[in-house]
């Protein structure tokens, strides 16, 4: 039992480890696909390390230490050290899907063929499990790298030279569960000399129009009165797109509070990966439509940009938490919404904002517990995040330079529902308390 135990704590520290680096770039990512990958796997990642932590507690008393790496990890955290120092889409993506998850899946098939099946059957189901997942991450790993690197010979080149970086760390580390033997060669120099420094300045790639036009018509569109449910419920659509900078501005929280306890980021691992889901509901609901929805719905940055540059961690919480409650109102909030989808005639929005809805009741919880165990009331949260949000809008304007500010929502709904905008002339000013 000493040795499955030793391996498995190996193994949570480098899911978590992944996890943290997976989270740390998202932000700054520029290709939607892989903030989209990375939303998901990071979640995974969380869940198989929340179940190998109570794997672990059921073996051992007193519990090891899990909040730190093992004290024979020196090796495999210097390997994952260099990992997290990814530059760019390629290096990114051939680390992580390309030499570590790989890794990770190796570590999993030797656990199981190295177990016994009858007296260590609860460890067994776990890692089979988590070898699951671990492969369609890697299947999907292997493809994505293949669409950056083929008709890009310069980003095959650093691709695989990073592979080779890496890989040559991890044969020191003697892979991820520290047993094989393989002579390591020399290392490189390391990229870890300093500090990580993250990147939380949210991107989108050449494909993406708009980013930094800041209006955007269907955060108050979608719930004027007069306005049909045809538009509000295009608004909605439009909205649950622009989602994807939730999980931009939740990323900077999450790793630079690195030290607040498991619980906290594996909570807000879920709440990262839903909001990353609604972003891509909204997407694949324009595309049912034929709608060219990177070119034309501008899914600007501003909430994160401002969030992630102009506010504390704690602060961004505090704004979060209070967004999902104010969602919480039948009459205004997510059971308006799926209404609105319903009225619209919409069946794929209305089963889209049915789950949406149901993932916003969560999150309302999650950030509830998150700011008790900071000793913050809800009452002071939604006080201090009014705050918050009037200093950060404010913050926007410096940035407004970088790019057109045009109302194209009337274009938009002309050439989509084939009628003039109903809001086109009488809506309210766009300082919305919302992401």
């Amino acid at each position: 039992m000493d040795e499955n135990v030793r391996r498995l704590l190996r193994l949570q520290w480098m899911e978590r480890r992944l996890m943290a680096t997976m989270v740390a770039h998202l932000t700054a990512e520029p290709v939607w696909e892989v903030k989209c990958a990375l939303a998901l796997h990071q979640w995974q990642c969380a869940e198989h390390v929340d179940a190998f932590r109570r794997r672990i507690g059921e073996m051992r008393n007193p519990v090891p230490r899990l909040d730190a790496a093992p004290d024979d990890a020196a090796a495999l955290d210097a390997f994952l050290n260099e990992l997290l120092r990814s530059r760019g889409t390629a290096e990114l993506i051939a680390g992580v899907y390309g030499v570590a998850l790989p890794a990770l899946a190796d570590a999993y098939r030797a656990h199981i063929a190295g177990g016994n099946p009858l007296v260590d059957q609860p460890t067994q189901r776990l890692v089979r499990l988590a070898l699951q997942e671990t492969e369609d991450a890697c299947a999907w790993g292997a493809r994505a790298l293949a669409a950056v690197t083929e008709q890009d010979d310069e980003a095959a080149r650093i691709a695989q030279s990073w592979h080779a970086h890496l890989a040559a760390y991890l044969m020191a580390a003697g892979g991820v569960a520290g047993d094989d033997s393989t002579a390591a060669p020399s290392l490189p120099a390391a990229r870890a000399a300093g500090p990580f420094v993250p990147d939380f300045h949210p991107r989108r790639d050449e494909r993406f129009g708009g980013q930094y036009n800041f209006q955007f018509a269907p955060h108050v569109v979608y719930n004027m009165p007069g306005v049909s449910a045809a538009e509000r419920n295009l608004a909605l659509v439009c909205k649950r797109a622009l989602e994807m900078d939730v999980p931009e501005m939740m990323a900077s929280f999450m790793t630079e509070r690195a030290d607040a306890p498991w619980e906290f980021h594996h909570d807000y691992s879920r709440q990262l990966w839903d909001e990353a889901r609604h972003a891509m509901m909204g997407s694949v609901a324009l595309e049912a439509r034929g709608i060219d929805w990177r070119r034309e719905v501008p899914l600007n940055v501003s909430f994160s940009l401002r969030l992630n540059l102009h506010a504390e961690p704690i602060e961004r919480q505090m704004m979060l938490y209070a967004i999902e409650q104010s969602l919480m109102p039948a009459e205004t909030g997510k059971r308006f919404e799926y209404e609105t989808a319903v009225a619209a005639g919409d069946a794929l929005s209305a089963h889209f904002h049915d789950y949406d809805w149901a993932d916003e009741v969560l999150h309302a919880q999650i950030g509830r517990r998150a700011l008790k165990r900071d000793g913050i009331t809800p009452a002071e949260a939604s006080e201090r995040a009014h705050a918050v949000h009037e200093k950060t809008w404010a913050a926007l304007q410096q940035y407004e330079h970088l790019g057109a500010q045009h109302d194209w929502w009337p274009d938009f709904v002309r050439r989509v529902l084939g009628h003039e905008s109903v809001a086109a002339d009488e809506r309210p000013p766009l300082n919305v308390f919302g992401e």
